[in-house]
């Protein structure tokens, strides 16, 4: 009996050290369209409806290649709004290209945009891969015999 407690009790640390290292790493970009003249920016932060904000990137760096590579997040009624804070928050930031090189692993880790604010101000939002959707074909044939 002392002996199949011992196994199961063996088997569950195990299974629970398993699921428990399952979780995503964070990561951190800082994007700042504040400091960096127009000429020079290579992201556009934008509010596509009064939930729905976009970062795009002005790198056609995702596969197909055919679209600029956005990130996006959603504020939902009842979700905990991001904070704005007055001091830089202390994440370690990746580069662009680390950023680039990372996104094709969509499953292993939980991107974090700080977006700077005027002011001096910043706010964090866990964002999301917004992946290329393939044009849609629709139209109609005018056969011009028909007149």
């Amino acid at each position: 009996m002392k002996k199949k407690l011992f196994l199961i009790a063996i088997l569950s640390t195990i299974i629970f050290e398993a699921f428990s290292q399952s979780t995503n790493r964070k990561i951190y970009f800082l994007a700042d369209t504040i400091n960096i003249s127009p000429p020079n920016r290579f992201l556009k932060i934008e509010t596509i409806s009064f939930f729905e904000h976009h970062f795009t990137f002005f790198c056609k760096c995702m596969p197909p290649y055919k679209s600029y590579t956005t990130f996006s997040y959603i504020d939902k009624k009842g979700d905990k709004k991001a904070e704005i804070v007055s001091k830089k928050p202390d994440y370690p930031y990746i580069s662009f290209k680390e950023l680039m090189d990372i996104s094709s692993e969509q499953n292993s880790y939980d991107l974090y945009i700080t977006e700077v604010l005027p002011g001096n101000k910043y706010r964090t939002n866990k964002v999301h891969f917004v992946p290329y959707r393939t044009p849609i074909d629709d139209g109609v044939v005018v056969n011009k015999e028909n007149k």
